[in-house]
């Protein structure tokens, strides 16, 4: 029964003490560029590797929406940097996303 309880205070303070300590926050490498308005969002069919991409205004306007005739390795510079150029370019096209309020300009 005394061990019992020096277990689950040996526990507790192993608990406490990694909490005190925590994970160091993760920071984005320079590498990874992002974009300076509004979001992309990648879905990729297994069966047909069709790259369906949405665009997105900052206010979560859906901006636009393509189809890529092959799938879209979004852990490569280039593939996001090509996904940026592209939302850059459909909000440019789109005027409503122009007029609408950044989320945080709502209150």
């Amino acid at each position: 029964m005394e061990s019992i309880k020096i277990n689950v205070l040996a526990a507790a303070l192993l608990a406490v003490i990694s909490l005190s300590y925590g994970i160091p926050p993760q920071t984005r490498s320079w590498r990874q560029p992002v974009p300076e308005k509004g979001f992309w969002v990648t879905e990729t069919d297994p069966a047909s590797r069709i790259t369906t991409v949405r665009f997105y205004a900052a206010s979560n306007y859906l901006v636009s929406e393509r189809k890529e005739n092959k799938e879209l390795d979004i852990k490569k510079l280039s593939v996001r940097r090509y996904l940026n150029n592209a939302l850059k370019e459909a909000l440019e096209k789109d005027s409503l996303a122009q007029s609408l309020p950044k989320l945080y300009e709502i209150n």
